[in-house]
């Protein structure tokens, strides 16, 4: 077992843990209630989008877990098989997940407005099926994080004169009669779905909807005869599609080049000022969908207030709404 570690300065590890706790529950907390608005509004549980949504928000849970947590528990186990296999597998496991969603998500929103069949749209039953489909697909697309390594690269960084474990830069495994390293696995995610085929599908599928949407809306125009119609949905599909991919490829894209340039040229993973930086930039990635959707949905942001500030007016309302029903029955049964 070897241990090695670039400097890293003191004062930014101790701001990694305190700015990735504070981002970490901060995250989860919006992820939850991203979660609770789908799952209590029927409106919105019942649609493929919201499936897409939960899945997501669940994803991106564990990623901050993997992410943040697991450098925490390392102060308490340090074995090779947990801090080198088990972590990378979770970090890379709920990163894939997370893109896949979204990008299943633009393809379900470009069904919708590039074909008027319904038999080719995504329904509930069906965006439930590719859920698990995806999970299945990635956890044995990521698999091979593990096996038991027989030999590991820790990083310890030091801090108040305490030498602490901070992350693995390699490990070395042996499985299906190969013989490959984590640096190697790091590679093939840089130049597969992590880093290259995952990012550029999502901006491929969101560009054509921008143009779906914008061919939609012009369609429209025409046919009013008005040079200004305002349709408010599909901007805020627009604008929230347009955010998601600036936040995505500004958060996302440095550390994951940053980590394929280090597997190329140093045979291992990068621990430095700017990868922890990068790291942070990453965590913030996956607190930011459930405010995108905030900012640019009005229906999402009136359902989150129902919820959060009137929840005995609503059950109050959904009673009256049941007691209405029920008499409505009753007096044509009577007459």
């Amino acid at each position: 077992m070897n241990s090695s570690c670039e400097n890293v300065n003191e004062n930014l590890i101790i701001s990694f843990y305190f700015i990735g706790f504070f981002l970490t529950i901060i995250g989860i907390l919006l992820n939850i209630c991203s979660c609770l608005l789908f799952i209590r509004s029927k409106s919105l549980c019942k649609t493929p989008y919201g499936i897409f949504i939960i899945a997501l928000s669940v994803s991106d849970i564990m990623k901050l877990l993997s992410e943040y947590v697991l450098h925490i528990i390392y102060l308490y186990i340090q074995h090779p098989f947990f801090v080198c296999s088990i972590t990378w597998f979770l970090t890379l496991t709920t990163e894939n997940l997370s893109y896949s969603f979204l990008w299943a998500l633009g393809i379900e929103r470009n069904l919708k407005i590039w074909t008027n069949n319904r038999n080719y749209l995504i329904s509930r039953k069906r965006a439930q099926l590719i859920s698990i489909l995806i999970i299945i697909f990635i956890i044995i697309y990521d698999h091979p994080f593990l096996f038991i390594p027989y030999n590991v690269s820790y990083c310890f960084i030091k801090l108040n004169n305490l030498s602490i474990l901070f992350s693995c830069d390699n490990a070395f495994y042996k499985s299906y009669g190969y013989k490959y390293s984590l640096s190697d696995l790091i590679f093939i995610e840089t130049i597969g779905l992590n880093n290259l085929i995952l990012p550029i599908l999502i901006i491929i599928t969101n560009i054509i909807l921008i143009i779906g949407l914008k061919s939609r809306s012009y369609q429209r125009r025409n046919r009013l005869g008005t040079r200004k119609t305002y349709d408010w949905r599909e901007q805020s599909v627009i604008l929230y599609v347009f955010l998601s991919n600036i936040t995505f490829i500004i958060l996302t894209t440095p550390i994951g080049m940053l980590n394929g340039w280090s597997t190329i040229y140093n045979h291992k993973m990068v621990t430095n000022n700017i990868s922890i930086i990068l790291d942070l930039m990453e965590i913030l990635h996956h607190c930011s969908h459930f405010p995108i959707l905030l900012m640019t949905s009005s229906v999402i942001r009136t359902k989150t207030f129902q919820i959060i500030f009137h929840p005995r007016r609503r059950r109050h309302n959904l009673s009256n709404s049941r007691q209405s029903v029920k008499t409505n029955i009753r007096s044509k049964s009577s007459s």
